[in-house]
């Protein structure tokens, strides 16, 4: 009895094994291309703090970029996604306010935006609101 599974066993190897070698095949994966910010129109541009010369935010269709230190969160999102980690943006859109969260691996902020007027928004950050003039 022992002779026969022995020898089924050694059989059964064989048949599993195969002389093809996929390993030389080379796979091409095309990046799947994720939008992360959906921006409303009304608010696209580049924002400075009101009484100031430096620009702070720039709302672009796609992304949301923090001008200083410069960080762009489209791309944040991207590296966190091609590491495997969490990477999305959760958003309230409607005609005068932007509110979205950001989450990038185990990171995330919120932000709240409010449309003033064709030229000015409000930052409602939690501490003080600050108004934003269009450049």
């Amino acid at each position: 009895m022992k002779k026969i599974l022995f020898t089924l066993f050694i059989g059964m190897s064989f048949i599993g094994c195969s002389n093809n070698d996929d390993d030389n095949t080379v796979q091409q994966t095309n990046p799947v291309n994720t939008q992360y910010f959906h921006v409303p129109n009304w608010i696209i541009g580049s924002y400075k703090i009101s009484g100031t010369s430096t620009s702070y935010f720039i709302f672009e269709d796609d992304d949301f970029i923090l001008v200083t230190p410069y960080t762009s969160y489209k791309t944040v999102l991207e590296q966190a996604k091609s590491a495997g980690q969490t990477a999305k943006v959760d958003e309230t859109i409607t005609d005068t306010d932007y509110n979205f969260v950001i989450t990038a691996g185990a990171s995330s902020g919120s932000y709240k935006f409010k449309k003033i007027s064709a030229t000015k928004i409000q930052w409602i950050n939690g501490i003080n609101n600050i108004t934003l003039d269009k450049e």
